[in-house]
């Protein structure tokens, strides 16, 4: 067991895709505090989510379960799984557990996601900061309840609530910067009391509609740019809600996936200023904490023709950055292929639960597992889906390989040489295998991932397939 427990800091930033950082040039997000940060902690370059959205994601780390193994997803719509959690598990031995984001995945309509969290906190934006966008919200009930009744990110609960719309829309304005002051001031109290502290919180500010401005979801007005930029957004967004990118023969305007991604850059570069500010503000109270920085999943803008975070297992939405700072551990640049689910490890081990060789932060434990499992369980209530999309989809991911498993049969994407996906490559069942087994390195690993992978299709997979052992 681990010598020592110490404080835990989960940072997700919510829809933070790997793709959009560590380059400059026209176009790019400038990020200075995240490309430092990668000088002083464990940076985990080649990080995988296990799902492409917010609620099979976080389950994956709050139990280090595949979505399949959880039961938390479009399907489901909640956490019934008897399986403790991170925050149940370290309640249970005598950590202070709290969650703190104004995501409305969180705000309890939905069952069970937040057992164990023994304090919730929602940092909303004051009714100061309110401007015309959130009005528009709130004046137009009857189209935006009809949205959160017909989208499946939300919960029926949500849409029955008489108040959730004009919330909804508080929830929108960014407030990052009152979560974060709120987790400094939970953990200075914590330590006052003497007591563990385990911290989760979503930050929501790079998350759709990506507000451009610290306290505004509108751009100022000084520019005819900015004034077409913030005429036409809602449309922008309008086009892309309730799966409606999804449908067969659904267009999208290339401006729309212009637009929107100039707003996340710019909502990145907001909330790297933000981190910056907090860590500086802590100083050294995290001096004996693990922190850990990353995101629950990516973001589309017009790759593969996806929007948003829906359908996929593409990188565009499955790598995401991951740091980890850790009071012991040295910085460095790693590039094992890492999953987030395997978070719960680290989390465990933090808290004296678990050997820190058993986690993703020791190189004979990466080496041992060399693969990272993503799934997508897709949205089953969309009139019009396409085909292509109305299916559940699992990948593998191995240093030089995508494999992925789906109704018409694997593919494969060369990762050395088609790094943006955009040549699958249709293979049998066996190559399938035999890339796994070589990946692998060990017989018991390449065992163990090929029983989740024959388990996942015999129960899950839309269509009758059936991976076969290698000859």
């Amino acid at each position: 067991m681990s010598a020592r427990r110490r404080d835990v800091l989960l940072l997700v930033v919510d829809s933070l895709r790997a793709a959009s950082l560590g380059g400059h040039g026209p176009g790019r997000p400038t990020t200075p505090f995240l490309d430092r940060l990668g000088e002083q902690a464990l940076w985990f370059r080649r990080a995988y989510a296990s799902e492409c959205w917010t609620l099979p994601s976080h389950l994956s780390m709050f139990t280090g379960r595949l979505p399949s193994e959880h039961g938390a997803h479009f399907q489901t719509m909640a956490y019934r799984n008897p399986s403790p959690t991170i925050a149940e598990r370290l309640a249970a031995v005598g950590y202070r557990t709290a969650l703190v984001t104004r995501n409305f995945v969180f705000d309890g309509a939905i069952p069970g996601v937040t057992r164990g969290f023994q304090i919730r906190e929602r940092p909303i934006a004051s009714s100061s900061r309110a401007d015309l966008a959130a009005m528009f919200l709130a004046l137009a009930k009857p189209r935006v309840r009809r949205h959160i009744q017909r989208t499946g990110f939300f919960h029926p609960r949500h849409a029955a609530g008489r108040d959730f719309v004009r919330a909804f829309a508080r929830t929108l304005m960014p407030a990052d910067d009152l979560a974060l002051a709120r987790v400094l001031d939970l953990i200075t109290a914590q330590r006052r009391a003497g007591q563990r502290v385990f911290i989760c919180c979503n930050l929501y500010d790079v998350h759709a509609p990506y507000a451009p401005q610290p306290h505004s979801l509108l751009r100022p007005w000084r520019s005819p740019a900015a004034v077409w930029e913030n005429l036409s957004v809602p449309f922008h967004l309008a086009a892309l809600g309730q799966h409606a990118y999804l449908r067969e023969g659904a267009q999208v305007r290339p401006r729309t996936g212009v637009v929107l991604r100039g707003r996340y850059h710019r909502a990145i570069e907001l909330m790297d200023r933000k981190l910056a500010a907090f860590f500086a503000a802590a100083g050294r109270l995290l001096d004996d904490t693990v922190v850990i920085l990353t995101s629950d999943h990516g973001e589309a803008f017009g790759e593969h023709g996806l929007y948003l975070h829906d359908a996929s297992v593409y990188d565009t939405h499955l790598h995401v950055p991951l740091w980890i700072r850790h009071p012991d551990r040295g910085a460095a640049s790693i590039d094992d292929i890492v999953s987030t689910r395997d978070l719960f490890g680290v989390l465990l081990a933090s808290a004296g639960e678990r050997r820190w060789s058993d986690t993703l932060l020791d190189a004979g434990h990466r080496a041992a597992h060399p693969f990272a499992v993503a799934e997508h369980f897709h949205y089953p209530r969309l009139a019009g889906m396409a085909e292509r999309y109305r299916q559940n989809l699992l990948a593998v991911i191995t240093a030089d390989d995508k494999l992925v498993v789906r109704g018409e049969g694997p593919l494969r994407f060369d990762r050395s040489r088609d790094r943006d996906e955009q040549h699958p490559q249709p293979i049998s069942f066996d190559e399938c295998t035999a890339r796994i087994g070589r990946a692998a390195g060990s017989a018991a690993a390449t065992d163990a991932v090929l029983a989740d992978v024959r388990a996942w299709c015999g129960r899950f997979a839309s269509r009758s397939i059936a991976l076969q052992p290698a000859a």
